[in-house]
């Protein structure tokens, strides 16, 4: 196999067989460190969850009701599935790794923001920004398909969503302990920490890998969506894919009225429960790795959305019958 010369891929085009150099970490010139996208990735699941046992405390912080604080999370996932419409297209155009950076720096001022926020209307104004690491989730599996084939590709994103699976499952648990001691505010130092960390690791270590596409324009792009939206095999992974997502974060604006409200739970303990999902999560995502090259994508996909309906139709099921408790909810 013949190497690609050092350096952003500017003369490679989309058709190009993709054969990447070998990777040398920290090292802009050779195709990313599956370290840093993992890191990228975890940032943007860890934005997501890390502060909702501090949700009554803001709430008090604040003067306001709890049911605002919620739109934190509701506004948030909102800006994010708006920004994904568009994150794809203009990488695209412009290059992975600058619509990355911008990304992780705009994250960065907007955590400053909530930090320093007077009241609560401010704070979710910061949130909404906050939102701007969804190009971290986004273009971090893209990076993935720029450098290896689909089969490789499916493989590999597994083993990076399986890594940031970790974020979520430790990082409520972990907010939840650094209220209790130093305050809800500590949550979104630590966001801004890790942000700085991923900002350089990403300038450090994340060369450019998007195909080249000199000669294309944005209205040459378009033409291509009715034929997408024609194809079957879009809708079925599409559809797949909002269903089992909105279940998620169904539980993620629930969850917290859910364990404070209903099971009377701490900003601690309810943090180790919340975590909970994200086990199987990372084993979901281990088994998507390991296997899908052998058993096939789809094959993969209509497992894991039986599971997902049985998991949640068992849960309903109990407390029906008024068996439900925090391990039931939270487990299954």
């Amino acid at each position: 196999m013949t190497e690609l010369p050092p350096g952003p891929p500017a003369t490679r085009t989309a058709a190009d067989p993709i054969t990447p150099p070998p990777r040398r970490f920290l090292d802009r010139t050779t195709p990313p460190h599956i370290l840093t996208l993992i890191t990228l990735a975890s940032l943007a699941a860890l934005a997501m969850n890390i502060f909702l046992p501090s949700l009554p405390a803001m709430a008090t912080y604040f003067g306001t009701e709890y049911r605002v604080m919620q739109l934190s999370v509701a506004l948030y996932l909102g800006v994010n599935a708006v920004l994904q419409l568009f994150v794809g297209a203009i990488s695209d155009r412009v290059g992975r790794r600058p619509v990355l950076l911008a990304g992780v720096a705009i994250f960065l001022l907007a955590t400053l923001g909530c930090i320093f926020a007077t009241s609560s209307a401010m704070f979710l104004v910061f949130r909404m920004f906050q939102a701007a690491i969804v190009t971290a989730l986004v273009l971090s599996r893209a990076v993935v398909r720029d450098m290896v084939p689909e089969a490789q590709a499916a493989s590999m994103i597994g083993y990076v969503t399986m890594g940031m699976s970790v974020a979520p499952m430790v990082g409520p648990a972990i907010g939840g302990a650094l209220a209790s001691v130093f305050g809800w505010q500590a949550t979104f130092w630590a966001l801004f920490v890790l942000g700085c960390v991923t900002l350089w690791l990403t300038w450090s270590d994340l060369g450019e890998t998007a195909p080249s596409r000199a000669g294309t324009t944005f209205r040459d792009e378009l033409r291509d969506y009715p034929e997408l939206l024609k194809s079957p095999r879009f809708w079925g992974y599409t559809v797949t894919l909002g269903l089992s997502s909105g279940s998620f974060f169904a539980y993620i604006g629930g969850a917290p009225y859910v364990g404070h409200r209903v099971f009377g739970l701490d900003q601690a303990t309810f943090g180790l429960f919340f975590g909970a999902p994200a086990v199987g999560y990372f084993l979901g995502n281990f088994i998507a790795g390991r296997f899908s090259v052998r058993i096939g994508i789809n094959r993969m996909v209509l497992w894991g959305s039986v599971i997902v309906a049985a998991g949640v139709s068992l849960s309903l099921l109990l407390f029906k019958l008024d068996l439900g408790t925090p391990y039931s909810f939270f487990g299954l």
